[in-house]
């Protein structure tokens, strides 16, 4: 019994999850960003790096200009500036599209996360570090980009099988023909290697997530243990304690169709009250409020066609000394039966 309650069988719990997000232990695969990095990284250059190619090859006309004149230090500044800055220009699309394709690609793998910088010296251990590039998770990453390169080297032996007579063609061709076909046998090749990135991260996302919430699995003693201690947390007690009201909240409102009279003061406080002399010794509240809850009990009270009475120093009287479902005490008797005698006269008149 004792061995089936230490095996990791159970699937892990919500706060075991967080647990492991505030630890930075989170199910990430490195494939889907470097996947979607790479292909919409390729569309951006494909089809908006005109602007970009068209300012780099400004670039390097202007350089061309300095052919044969004197270098010197101003001459340096001049083209390292202009140089800097143009990259920077027609990069700069480039680069925010990474940053948000990574932002984008983890956030829908594990969510919004910011974890604080720690300084862990035990991370600076040389020899734990080296079990840690010679451990079995680097090994299976290195199989599997040996597997994944093999796999491509593969299909683009295929693609050119399929394309090496084009590539014999382009020494009969004229100049602005062969760039043409450079281009596009390019293209086929970049095409190919895409589409084993995407079904690679495809496979690797859903192994990131199995593995991932394998290595989370609990044992039944440890669910255990973490009910036990979350019994003890205040939040959960608070969360709790606001659940129980408002199912008490629930409970009371569908007892006030039930009630005889309403007693209010008459905006922030609300009693229902209910007497059945053949069950009752006294009259007893069915449910009470202040502000939205009063509002809401005087509201059910009208389409239910149940009198409200508006008695300010009764209402709180009542609503601070009694307790929902208790009699009341001798000393509210003569109010409430002057209310009791008036509603029945309502009732009297209506019949």
């Amino acid at each position: 019994m004792a061995a089936d309650e230490d095996e990791k069988t159970e699937e892990p719990t919500d706060k075991k999850i967080e647990d492991a997000k505030k630890e930075g232990n989170v199910p990430k695969s490195m494939e889907v960003t470097g996947a979607a990095i790479l292909f919409f990284g390729s569309l951006y250059l494909l089809f908006f790096s005109g602007h970009a190619l068209g300012q780099i090859k400004k670039m390097m006309l202007y350089t061309y200009n300095f052919i044969g004149e004197e270098m010197n230090g101003q001459v340096f500044y001049t083209i390292g500036y202009t140089t800097i800055m143009t990259l920077l220009n027609s990069l700069m699309p480039l680069f925010i599209l990474v940053i948000i394709l990574s932002l984008i690609t983890n956030w829908s793998q594990f969510g919004f996360l910011v974890n604080p910088l720690k300084l862990d010296l035990q991370k600076l251990d040389p020899i734990k570090g080296m079990k840690g590039i010679f451990g079995p998770k680097k090994a299976l990453e290195a199989l599997k980009l040996t597997f994944k390169l093999t796999i491509i080297i593969i299909v683009m032996f295929i693609v050119f099988m399929f394309t090496y007579k084009s590539f014999l063609a382009m020494m009969n061709t004229e100049l602005h023909a062969t760039i043409y076909l450079i281009i596009e046998l390019t293209g086929y090749f970049l095409a190919a290697i895409l589409l084993i990135i995407i079904i690679f991260a495809i496979i690797d996302f859903y192994f990131t997530r199995h593995y991932y919430f394998k290595s989370l699995k609990m044992s039944k003693q440890e669910i255990k243990d973490e009910f036990k201690n979350m019994d003890g947390d205040p939040q959960v007690k608070g969360r709790i304690r606001k659940i129980q009201m408002q199912m008490a909240a629930k409970r009371m409102m569908s007892d006030v169709p039930d009630a005889d009279v309403v007693i209010t003061n008459p905006t922030h406080y609300a009693v229902a009250m209910k007497y059945d002399n053949s069950v009752d010794s006294a009259p007893k509240i069915v449910a009470k409020g202040i502000d939205f809850i009063a509002l809401k009990i005087k509201d059910i009270a009208r389409d239910n066609d149940i009198p409200i009475i508006e008695n300010p120093a009764l209402a709180r009287s009542i609503y601070n000394q009694i307790e929902i479902d208790q009699e009341i005490p001798n000393e509210f008797y003569k109010a409430l039966a002057e209310i009791f005698s008036y509603v029945y006269e309502l009732k009297k008149r209506k019949r």
